[in-house]
């Protein structure tokens, strides 16, 4: 049985979604659009960067949760070559998508290495849509090209 058919009416789109679209009253998205939507802010999230603070954040409890915590960390200085720099870059990309990205749980991402992208970044995203009171599995392909230093996003069907 389809996921669209259990959800008749749809999924809710983000506020910004909603802010910026012309969307249909009472019309939810249906899983495609949903596994899109998600695709899309994961890019954002992505080609973002974390505030960098000097200073611990431990008695900052707001600063902790709000917009400069929004990205991933610069990684300038780690190699992808490095197997401990790659799993610090994995960990890092796995805590900002689960701190930023709550309808994605159990998130895993992990560096695939491919002679055949000449210098990308290729990274699978696996993770479970959290959509009560199923936890559909989704997986997202995610690369950095290496003339635009962009991510591109998409998810898997």
């Amino acid at each position: 049985m389809e996921i669209d058919h259990l959800y008749p009416y749809g999924f809710r789109a983000t506020l910004f979604d909603r802010l910026i679209t012309a969307n249909e009253q009472g019309k939810g998205l249906s899983i495609q659009q949903l596994r899109e939507s998600i695709a899309n802010d994961l890019e954002d999230l992505l080609n973002s960067r974390v505030a960098k603070i000097n200073r611990p954040l431990d008695d900052l409890s707001f600063v902790k949760h709000s917009i400069i915590q929004f990205g991933i960390i610069d990684f300038v200085g780690l190699s992808t070559a490095n197997p401990l720099d790659r799993d610090k870059i994995c960990q890092s990309i796995e805590q900002s998508i689960t701190a930023q990205e709550p309808r994605l749980r159990q998130i895993k991402v992990e560096m695939l290495v491919d002679n055949d992208n000449k210098g990308a970044l290729c990274l699978s995203i696996h993770a479970f849509l959290n959509i009560h009171p199923l936890y559909e599995p989704i997986v997202f392909d995610a690369l950095l090209k290496p003339t635009t230093q962009q991510y591109v996003i998409s998810a898997r069907s």
